[in-house]
């Protein structure tokens, strides 16, 4: 219990001291992390369909996370195209969810890792 009442506190005190850059490389790693874990449930000998559907929902809670935190003023189009990338990827992931597909996962793994690749170059020229 201890254990993972200090794994816990460790990852609050992570996120609460981050950068907002970082941050959003963090939340693109959650949701890689759980569709990963979703995956390997999903297609094991014997399929944990428990696992599969908490990993994919908590998968599509952080990707409307990163939804609601675009800036549509400041980010213009980029945010707008960013909205819609968001969009389809948690409909991948509720589509996955409800099939039992593995799938639809390539979809969302592909979209949020070119996304995190791309948010990991400049979220790191930013903070040089």
């Amino acid at each position: 219990m201890y254990a993972v009442d200090a794994g816990h506190h460790y990852a609050q005190t992570e996120v609460s001291t981050v950068s907002p850059a970082r941050l959003v490389l963090l939340m693109y790693d959650a949701v890689l992390s759980a569709v990963e874990i979703a995956r390997t449930a999903l297609t094991s000998e014997r399929p944990d369909l428990g696992v599969v559907s908490q990993q994919l929902t908590r998968a599509q809670q952080l990707v409307t996370e990163l939804e609601v935190a675009l800036d549509h003023q400041r980010g213009g189009q980029i945010a707008a195209s960013l909205q819609s990338l968001y969009v389809y990827a948690r409909q991948r992931l509720v589509d996955a969810n409800l099939a039992k597909d593995h799938e639809p996962l390539d979809h969302v793994t592909r979209i949020i890792g070119d996304l995190r690749e791309a948010w990991a170059a400049s979220a790191l020229g930013l903070e040089q």
